[in-house]
């Protein structure tokens, strides 16, 4: 009993430094933030802070790392062999997931992120590595493609669309339902397949 109110008690913590770092990260860059005003602003111990985090980009680190690892998780429920069925389902859930996760998700999705990375927006490119991966690896033949270098394409155009529909999304208070997004994702997605254009002449891309 004693051990799950611990757990309890760390969840909320680390909940507390999440929502507060989320709301600091929408007004300032994360250079300037410090563990007193975050630990301030969450009403947690500064000591409480650095036994789970060595700094404030480990903080950010490990929240990006979490909300990453559950959005795969999401999408690894859905087989090639349940995506042949339509797009809707799988997007539906990433739309909600995102609104879920929407404290932290709103400002990593922004365009112009303050999240201070030092790398440029680390999420973001690791989703869109993550979903190219698994479309030149899963999904290629799921809509007749034949030509590998048209699939790249059409993968990249895909990606970065979808990417940007999110930021939109993100940028607006996601007002709209998560079911409509994904309507319209597959609607947007699915137009340009049934468009397929002559395969390409060049030579294949290496990645």
């Amino acid at each position: 009993m004693e051990d799950r109110r611990s757990d309890r008690r760390v969840r909320k913590t680390k909940q507390l430094l999440r929502q507060s770092l989320a709301a600091l990260l929408g007004e300032k860059p994360l250079s300037e933030i410090t563990v007193k005003e975050l630990t301030d602003r969450a009403d947690v111990n500064r000591g409480t802070f650095y036994c789970h985090y060595r700094d404030i980009y480990d903080l950010k680190d490990q929240v990006e790392r979490e909300l990453f690892e559950e959005l795969m998780a999401v999408i690894d429920t859905y087989t090639t062999d349940t995506l042949r069925q339509g797009l809707r389902p799988i997007l539906a859930d990433v739309f909600r997931f995102l609104k879920r996760n929407g404290d932290f998700v709103l400002v990593m999705l922004r365009p112009d992120s303050q999240s201070g990375s030092r790398t440029g927006n680390v999420f973001l490119d690791r989703i869109r590595a993550e979903i190219f991966r698994r479309g030149l690896q899963e999904w290629q033949d799921l809509y007749g493609f034949q030509d590998s270098a048209q699939w790249e394409y059409y993968l990249d155009f895909v990606v970065a669309g979808c990417v940007a529909l999110l930021q939109s999304w993100a940028k607006n208070g996601m007002r709209e339902t998560p079911e409509e997004m994904a309507a319209l994702s597959e609607q947007l997605i699915l137009r340009g397949i049934r468009q397929q254009p002559p395969a390409l002449g060049g030579r294949h891309r290496r990645r």
